[in-house]
């Protein structure tokens, strides 16, 4: 009889909207988004109470990103109820090898640090995205943390870092004796049913991960860097909707209350962020990788969970794509929608190197044909065109939270706008430089 309780309990959660008012809201910021797939499924503790997806089945995988992160908590949480590590332990009773810059700080960082961000690890400290596939190369990004020197003391504070969540995925390794996909695949994705996850890039073969997209001027284009074995434990487990069904209905019932509750003074939890929407607590996670973009909402009061994939993603739109999983949730509640505009930054830095792009043509043009430049004249042009140089190819980037290399992955049109105005600004100091050699130089 419990079931049928459950089962009624999740029809009265979803009463107040019915599943085609969700659907239609969905498939307009589709539209709107230019959305290439996208899939949703609301679920209660007995199962699928509406789903839809289009553009991609129930059984297509998608990248899901930082909601890897949970994932990842859950693997850890196997461990701890084994009794095989505690929350508290120091990390090095585990992993001997995890080493900082700071001696002291790398022997006092505990597993809870790691799973809340409070570590003291900076939100770079590592690079990412490295598509590392080598059976070895989890480890390899948990040493590179050797040089990386903490921004604070262990325990300080929250500071959201996919560093904590590598020195995890090694730590699952190390304890375990397993790689750590093997590990994922063995303890949470065969017991839960979830057929279509991957942690590996064999398994990715195997479930056939199809290529996401970035967007090029507003234009979702098809993407395919291949898959980040080495990234896996904070960003690129694979699962489709159908699995991701199954992990959020895993968390319905309070079975990883502990999980959910939040530790830090922004409710980040063991890899749960545990926040109010509209005065409704919600316990949540959202991801992106190039190409991909996920969310997974829990409303633990009414016992339902909202989980939205999008094979598309773009920096510009991530208040968008988050806001899909937080209206599905409202909607489940009988809640208002809340609109969430695109951020503007980014449509404005890429038309301004698109300007100046143009400019620097202008400026190429005009000196070729110009007779005269008075060395003072050229010496202040080539000045300002080092200067925007190192503007597009270093300032630029880091500002973006990374260097040229990440701009070119997450925002590729940015990226390559910047190095073709970097590169026209290179040709102009050239062509400076010719002249002022012929007048100035050759003639004496």
């Amino acid at each position: 009889m419990s079931w049928i309780l459950s089962a009624l309990l999740a029809v009265v959660a979803l009463a107040p909207v019915q599943p085609n008012e969700i659907e239609d809201y969905l498939r307009e910021q589709q539209a709107e988004l230019r959305i290439p797939g996208l899939a949703y499924v609301v679920v209660g503790p007995s199962g699928v109470i509406s789903q839809g997806a289009w553009g991609v089945e129930a059984d297509t995988p998608f990248l899901i990103g930082s909601v890897s992160k949970p994932v990842t908590a859950q693997a850890v949480m196997r461990l701890v109820e084994a009794g095989r590590v505690g929350l508290d332990d120091p990390v090095r009773r585990h992993v001997p090898w995890f080493d900082l810059a700071d001696e002291d700080a790398a022997a006092r960082i505990t597993v809870r640090h790691l799973l809340t961000h409070t570590s003291g690890l900076g939100q770079w400290a590592s690079r990412t995205d490295r598509f590392d596939n080598s059976a070895d190369g989890l480890a390899r990004s948990v040493r590179d943390l050797a040089d990386v020197e903490p921004e604070r003391a262990p325990g300080a504070a929250h500071e959201y870092s996919d560093a904590n969540y590598m020195v995890l995925g090694a730590l699952v390794e190390t304890v375990s004796g397993k790689p750590y996909g093997e590990f994922l695949r063995s303890e949470i994705f065969e017991p839960l049913g979830m057929e279509h996850a991957a942690a590996t890039e064999a398994d990715a073969q195997r479930v056939g991960l199809p290529a996401g997209h970035r967007y090029w001027l507003g234009h979702p284009r098809g993407f395919d860097r291949g898959y980040d074995t080495s990234g896996s434990p904070y960003g690129y487990v694979a699962a489709s909707l159908d699995d991701m069904a199954r992990f959020a209905r895993d968390h319905l019932g309070g079975r990883h209350s502990e999980m959910h509750k939040g530790q830090t003074a922004n409710g980040y939890g063991l890899g749960w962020r545990d926040t109010e929407m509209d005065g409704t607590r919600v316990v949540w996670h959202a991801g992106a990788t190039p190409g991909f973009f996920a969310h997974v909402v829990l409303l633990p009061d009414a016992d339902v969970a909202v989980v939205v994939l999008a094979n598309s993603y773009s920096l510009a739109l991530d208040g968008s794509l988050a806001a899909l999983g937080f209206n599905v949730a409202r909607m489940t509640q009988g809640q208002a929608v809340q609109t969430s505009d695109t951020d503007p930054t980014f449509s404005v830095v890429l038309y301004v190197l698109l300007a100046v792009a143009a400019l620097l043509v202008i400026g190429i043009a005009r000196t070729l044909i110009r007779r005269r430049f008075r060395l003072l004249s050229a010496i202040l042009w080539a000045a300002g065109c080092a200067v925007l140089i190192a503007l597009v190819l270093v300032v630029l980037p880091a500002q973006l939270g990374g260097d040229l290399g990440m701009a070119l992955l997450w925002t590729p049109d940015i990226g390559w706008a910047a190095l073709v105005v970097a590169a026209l600004a290179i040709i102009l100091i050239a062509v400076i430089c010719h002249k002022v050699v012929r007048r100035h130089v050759l003639k004496a």
